[in-house]
């Protein structure tokens, strides 16, 4: 047993098993397969997508399901580890499961984590009896040299975390996050922030950091977030978008100023994909109304 001071005790060998669990949501699996009666030794990957459904099932528990490759159904037994595809003339295909290592060490990662984890309510959290919140969520960035207030690499080192709740790292998921960026000191995560930074602002990881951020920020049971809210986000992670501002002015005018799932990623649509002068944006006719009417308000504005 061991502890911070805090006093908070995490056992050696559930640590072990939480980091096992962790790893393989970090750096999931890689499926392979092989036909019965084919030559022997000889395994193929699956494409990333059918392995990810794969990993699906046996997050989920399940035995069994289907996926389709390459045009073909397949019935996937997790069990017996074949997939049989559903033409009765088809050969089975054997599974096997290649599983991927972390780099991590996990004794440092443990003393990085027990210097800022406490013990969380409810104890029976599937990610963790314990975590990082509060005055020490808040010294953990302090030593990581990241503002909270206005630093995008705050909201991606959350989501490589998978953190299910805004301001806190949940034990399961600060080893994920840390698996995933390949770090075990703070040391080593304060020199990964200016890559996440960067990652986001120049929109390799911004579909996905942007996706994340409407889910985590949303407070249960309201699927909508606030426009004030919303805007916020916006500044970080749409801080170069020549339109952001006037967009958000413009929508501060309307009725029912909440935004949902969908308004929420269309706004990143219209950031990326459409030129500050909205000169093909007609090109798309799928665009929402509301999105039609800011469109033709902003171009009188530019009119006159």
């Amino acid at each position: 047993m061991e502890e911070n001071s805090s006093k908070l005790h995490l056992d050696s060998r559930q640590w072990d098993v939480d980091c096992d669990v962790a790893v393989e949501v970090a750096l999931p699996p890689r499926w392979e397969f092989r036909d019965r009666g084919g030559s022997p030794g000889i395994w193929r990957a699956f494409p990333e997508a059918v392995s990810n459904e794969i990993n699906a099932l046996a997050r989920r528990g399940q035995r069994r399901g289907h996926l389709s490759l390459g045009g073909a159904e397949l019935v996937v037994d997790l069990q017996d580890m074949v997939a049989v595809p559903t033409d009765q003339y088809a050969v089975p295909r054997m599974l096997r499961k290649r599983v991927r290592q972390s780099q991590v060490n996990r004794r440092s990662l443990k003393a990085f984590y027990l210097k800022y984890a406490e013990e969380m309510q409810p104890l029976d959290h599937p990610q963790g009896p314990d975590g990082i919140q509060g005055p020490k969520f808040l010294q953990l960035f302090k030593d990581l040299a990241v503002d909270l207030a206005s630093d995008v690499a705050a909201l991606a080192f959350a989501s490589a975390c998978g953190a299910s709740e805004m301001g806190v790292f949940r034990r399961k998921e600060f080893i994920c996050g840390c698996t995933v960026l390949d770090v075990d000191t703070v040391e080593d995560l304060r020199d990964k922030m200016p890559t996440l930074r960067e990652e986001v602002l120049c929109g390799t990881s911004l579909q996905e950091v942007y996706r994340y951020t409407f889910g985590v920020a949303l407070e249960p049971p309201s699927k909508v977030l606030p426009l004030e809210e919303a805007q916020q986000y916006w500044a970080l992670l749409l801080r170069d978008w020549p339109l952001r501002e006037a967009f958000c002015a413009w929508a501060g005018t309307l009725k029912g100023k909440s935004v949902n799932r969908d308004i929420w990623m269309m706004v990143l649509k219209l950031a990326t994909e459409v030129p500050a002068d909205l000169s093909t944006y007609d090109d798309n006719p799928a665009w929402p109304v509301l999105f039609d009417d800011f469109v033709e308000f902003h171009r009188g504005q530019m009119e006159s």
